[in-house]
């Protein structure tokens, strides 16, 4: 019993934003300690540690966030960084070190991002990225039909619902008119005069 506890203990796990905010913090003291003592290998480590951190301590439902944040959150720390340790010109020197700094940790970028896709793809970042996709389709139909499907009973038949972007296809079927058929146009009736000219 007691190795089950202490098992369970020793679990971290991070809601997204836990994460985010861990990576965050990582990322601007590497940052912050790099850029006082002239050493940018110390950035780019900070950034393969944040990010395979997050990824490793992360609720498995929130590992497409956490994949996807580590580079842009990293760009947000290094302006911040490089804005509060700036001499001279303010946005030179912003602009000057951005510059620097991203050319001097590119490998580490690329290693930590191929690492925390690895390491989030073995936990279960596939899956992840099925919801995302399910969702993405369900809100990309339109309002009319999820309703109207939403509403259909179990044994009706797909091909009732009501046709996307047609007038009317939110009304209830009394109110409708009848969909123009496809074909040749009627004839004259018996008894209509023909037309002119003929």
């Amino acid at each position: 019993m007691s190795g089950e506890v202490q098992q369970d203990t020793l679990r971290i796990r991070l809601t997204g934003r836990g994460a985010v905010m861990v990576m965050l913090a990582v990322f601007a003291l590497g940052l912050l300690v790099a850029s006082w003592m002239g050493w940018p290998v110390l950035a780019g480590a900070s950034f393969v540690i944040g990010s395979v951190a997050a990824v490793l301590y992360v609720r498995p439902g929130d590992l497409l966030m956490v994949t996807i944040a580590p580079p842009l959150l990293f760009g947000i720390a290094l302006v911040a960084v490089k804005a509060v340790t700036a001499t001279g010109s303010l946005a030179l020197s912003i602009a000057e070190g951005t510059a620097i700094t991203m050319a001097e940790v590119a490998p580490w970028l690329f290693a930590g991002v191929v690492l925390t896709l690895v390491i989030a793809w073995a936990r279960g970042l596939r899956g992840c990225v099925r919801e995302l996709r399910q969702d993405l389709r369900a809100v990309g139909r339109p309002a009319a039909v999820r309703l109207a499907a939403d509403r259909l009973p179990a044994g009706r038949p797909a091909t009732d619902r009501p046709a996307a972007g047609r007038p009317g296809a939110d009304r209830p079927a009394a109110d409708r008119r009848p969909a123009a058929t496809v074909g040749p146009p009627p004839g004259p009736a018996a008894g209509d005069a023909p037309p002119p000219g003929l």
